[in-house]
């Protein structure tokens, strides 16, 4: 079973080399038994990711590939690691490079994998159940209820059972994996749980590490990625039943969203079940 460990980049020159320092030391003493290579995929960074990612291929065994027409946005660097991953691996792991997922979730996706030849991705979650990892840091009140309320979204749209529909953390069987997925930037995860949906496929969640570099926010920006996130899932579903659900559930993030973030500076972090429970909520 060949594996690619797949990471899509965009100026990360302040997180790259550790990154993949600390990648290939789990690789090495915790996934030793398993063929795993290793890509990354600059989307045309405008730091010192391209030499950065130049040095480490000297250093490693990886290979580096670039966006030379650069940026085109999140989703078509993921799908830039579908398309070689389908030439010869029969799994793809992507894995973030600033920092934000630990490794320490790789094997447990790969023994999935191995063990259980009905799943077609296993997708990591922060919010599954709140193991006290020690990892875990603190989370921006805008990035963790708009996932919530998106994912309770998503779920009702596609028929699912998500509980962290954004981790960018998972594991794919490549024959799943296609090109003709859109790529729709940043709002990308919703069109590959769409196209799940569509296909069938089986999926596992599983838990990680609460993991936020609090550095890379951006203030107020909230409020068009969920208004993007929302429109984007309106485009996606067929029925006008679904499409009034987006459209309720989008009114009633926005006001949440803007509730929550006008009175509270911290937020109790719930998981995805218990956080629709709260009294906030009601």
């Amino acid at each position: 079973m060949k594996i690619l460990i797949g990471i899509p980049l965009f100026n990360e020159q302040a997180y790259l080399s550790e990154c993949v320092h600390s990648l290939f030391n789990f690789i090495s003493t915790e996934c030793s038994t398993y063929d795993i290579s290793v890509i990354l995929v600059d989307d045309g960074s405008t730091d010192k990711s391209k030499d950065i990612c130049l040095h480490l291929s000297k250093k490693f065994p990886l290979k580096c590939i670039r966006h030379s027409d650069g940026p085109r946005g999140y989703g078509q660097t993921i799908l830039t690691l579908f398309k070689h991953a389908k030439l010869a691996y029969d799994i793809l792991i992507t894995f973030d490079a600033d920092l934000q997922h630990d490794p320490v979730s790789i094997k447990e996706i790969l023994e999935i994998m191995v063990q259980e030849p009905d799943i077609h991705i296993v997708s990591t979650s922060r919010y599954l159940t709140y193991r006290f990892w020690k990892q875990n840091t603190k989370v921006p009140v805008d990035r963790y209820v708009t996932n919530m309320l998106i994912t309770r979204t998503i779920n009702r749209c596609f028929n699912l059972n998500l509980t962290d529909a954004f981790c960018g953390l998972k594991g794919y069987r490549t024959e799943i994996l296609s090109s003709a997925i859109g790529d729709a930037g940043y709002a990308f995860p919703l069109v590959f749980w769409h196209y799940a949906n569509k296909k069938g496929l089986r999926i596992k969640e599983i838990e990680t590490p609460i993991i936020y570099r609090l550095d890379r926010r951006a203030r107020g920006e909230w409020k068009n990625r969920t208004k993007e996130y929302f429109a984007q899932l309106e485009r996606l579903v067929d029925s006008a039943e679904l499409k009034v659900i987006v459209q309720k559930d989008y009114h009633e993030a926005i006001e949440k969203l803007t509730e929550i973030i006008d009175h509270h500076s911290n937020f109790p972090i719930y998981i995805f079940n218990d956080f629709f429970k709260s009294n906030w909520l009601d």
